[in-house]
């Protein structure tokens, strides 16, 4: 499960590729695919700077994150940045 949380941002965007690629071979893109794609593919590559980010951040910098990472995805990142590192792992990086 460590080493899946470490990837969780890639999955977001392949989810994201996959919601631009199959409507484009189906010859039924919409703009509706096109944004939800987009949204993914950002998202995803936010979330794994940030899941992958050792920095142990503070309160405003979570917050910051949260908006950029529109609160519900965030929770999840957040989440698997926990399971994918140990504070011995963090605080060993920051010192």
């Amino acid at each position: 499960m460590k080493e899946f949380a470490k990837y969780i941002g890639v999955l977001v965007m392949l989810i994201g590729v996959a919601f631009l690629v199959i409507p484009f071979f189906m010859n039924m893109t919409t703009n509706t695919n096109l944004i939800i794609g987009l949204v993914l593919v950002v998202e995803g590559l936010l979330g794994h700077i940030y899941v992958n980010n050792m920095k142990k951040g503070n309160i405003i910098s979570n917050i910051l994150w949260a908006i950029i990472l529109l609160i519900v995805p965030f929770v999840i990142f957040f989440f698997s940045k926990k399971a994918a590192y140990t504070e011995k792992e963090i605080r060993a990086y920051n010192q």
